[in-house]
């Protein structure tokens, strides 16, 4: 049966599919509905649920070498989404795997007279290896802008495992080297210049391709890009000078070791910006390099130039001594989000939070920070914030963390102000913090997510606590993370039987003189009582403490 559906219908509802699995069984359906869902698919071919295995990518975006070769669609142009570092480990699989592929392409390129000239200059195989890939993927770049490509996301986060194989050393590492791992095995730690040099190539791909003297077209290939990612790994600078064109980002995130060596050409990146709407900064202490604190004022106070638009700030593992340096926060007044994790903040810049308007903000993150040790002790600067009412009235989301700043009357002046919390986590310092919890608790009846840690302070957290805590919660709470909240199998139980609410997610972490696989156990026979069941149960095992995790369908 013919379909009466305009396209524009299938391509809206299309658009909302995002797992790759399903836009793959979409296709294969008829023709109508491969016509207008193709374009969703090859929207991100690159993307991270995609095996890097999947290596059939490079020959289809190679195939314009062939002269005589058509596609039934136009691939590269469907392309808006550039996952720089997945595209460089997808196309060195091919390299490895496609022997005499590799070898058949480049031999369409050496007879190629429409590329650009860069292409007939080119000693690849003084690289071994390494030139091929690189070759291949400025091949991909020019083929997609030759199509048109309109380029809106760009991400670049090579990692150690992505160039090991071209260290002199042939990847094999000294075991007894120290590393400075984050999440993943990011390229920090020995041999760094080795390292950096081959990050420094691959980030060349990118340099080269957008200085082509005799290629227009990749001139503007990034001038429509809103999104744009640069991770820990990377040098850069060259690849922020060269994006220096971009005016409508709508997201920076950046992570560097280092930030007054991107000093200049980060700065000039956010004031070149007509509505940034989104900044992450990633960074590490290192206070001690020259010129850090002048260069951290200069980038944070430089986003005054997006203030009118920006709704999401993020900073964390930077120091901010300089008392200016969130003078400008007063001016962001379309602010969603705010989010402070383990950086030095000064009490005048708590201050310059505490005094802004935010009657848009709704989350608020303030985690593992520390300030000015001898006001910290007298009093919590977050405090200030939560007394706005500005502020505190409108939040959605609130997670207060500083184990190393005591709560002081923290928690009383959210119970006071605070009434529309959905997500809430904070941690216990003293006793009289207790009552304030409950009544926090009880003034937001639209908590669902809950989180509480005992950060080690000396408190009386007993049995009798751990009955009325989990009595106090909401009826909408089904997510709770309790960290050194609960203290042995006998409270943990007692938790269990009194818990009234429809509990989807639980994570205790309790001291390492505890049997976990008793807390396993105590489980599975509560869930099977209350005809709840479990999807995930794991328990761990570490030398700081043990840890029970539980999922519900």
């Amino acid at each position: 049966m013919s379909s009466r559906l305009p396209n524009e219908c299938y391509q809206q509802i299309f658009s909302n599919v995002q797992d790759t699995k399903t836009l793959f069984s979409i296709i294969q359906v008829n023709h109508t509905w491969c016509e207008n869902a193709i374009i969703f698919l090859w929207k991100n071919p690159f993307r991270k649920e995609i095996d890097y295995n999947h290596t059939k990518i490079i020959p289809v975006l190679l195939s314009f070498l062939k002269k005589d070769k058509n596609t039934f669609f136009d691939y590269p142009s469907f392309i808006t989404h550039l996952d720089f570092d997945n595209l460089f480990r997808i196309t060195s699989k091919f390299y490895d795997n496609n022997e005499n592929e590799v070898e058949y392409f480049m031999g369409l390129m050496e007879q190629d007279d429409t590329l650009p000239s860069i292409f007939s200059k080119l000693e690849y195989d003084k690289w071994p290896g390494f030139g091929q890939i690189w070759v291949i993927i400025l091949l991909i770049l020019v083929n997609m802008a030759r199509r048109r490509a309109n380029i809106q996301w760009f991400k670049f986060d090579i990692r150690y495992n992505d160039i090991k194989g071209f260290l002199s050393n042939n990847g094999k590492e000294n075991d007894d080297v120290e590393y400075f791992y984050v999440d993943d095995e990011r390229i920090v730690g020995s041999n760094v210049e080795m390292r950096y040099n081959i990050v420094n190539k691959i980030e060349n791909i990118i340099t080269t391709f957008l200085n082509l003297d005799d290629f227009s077209e990749s001139k503007n290939f990034f001038e429509n890009l809103e999104y744009l990612e640069l991770d820990r790994s990377s040098f850069k600078v060259a690849i922020l000078e060269a994006f220096s064109m971009c005016k409508n980002l709508k997201t920076v995130e950046i992570e560097h070791p280092f930030f007054q060596l991107i000093l200049r050409p980060l700065v000039s990146l956010i004031k070149n910006q007509n509505n940034l709407e989104n900044i992450i900064i990633y960074g590490v202490h290192n206070a001690y390099m020259a010129d850090y604190h002048d260069a951290i004022f200069e980038i944070i106070s430089s986003l005054n130039t997006a203030a009118h638009s920006l709704k999401r700030v993020e900073i964390c593992g930077i120091k901010m001594m300089n008392d200016e340096t969130f003078k400008f926060i007063g001016n962001c007044k379309n602010l969603e989000v705010l989010k402070l994790e383990d950086s030095y903040v000064s009490i005048k810049n708590f201050e310059w939070i505490a005094l802004a308007e935010f009657s848009k903000l709704r989350s608020l993150e303030l985690v593992y920070n520390w300030s000015n040790k001898e006001y910290v002790s007298q009093f919590n600067p977050i405090q200030m914030i939560l007394q706005n009412k500005s502020i505190s009235l409108n939040l959605k989301s609130l997670h207060l963390l500083n184990t190393y700043i005591k709560n002081h009357n923290l928690l009383k002046s959210i119970s006071e102000n605070c009434r529309n919390l959905i997500n809430f986590t904070t941690q216990l310092t003293a006793d009289d913090d207790i009552k304030y919890l409950f009544n926090i608790l009880g003034n937001n009846p639209n908590i669902k997510e809950f989180q509480l840690l005992n950060p080690g302070y000396p408190m009386n957290l007993s049995t009798g606590f751990i009955i009325d805590l989990v009595k106090a919660f909401p009826k909408k709470t089904d997510y709770i993370r309790l960290v050194h909240i609960i203290n042995n199998l006998d409270e943990f139980r007692k938790f269990l039987e009194n818990c009234m609410v429809d509990l989807k997610f639980l994570y205790v972490v309790v001291s390492t003189n505890n049997d976990i696989n008793e807390f396993g156990e105590c489980v599975k026979r509560w869930s099977e009582e209350r005809k709840k069941k479990i999807k995930k149960l794991d328990i761990f095992s570490i030398p700081s403490d043990k840890k029970i995790l539980v999922r519900w369908e």
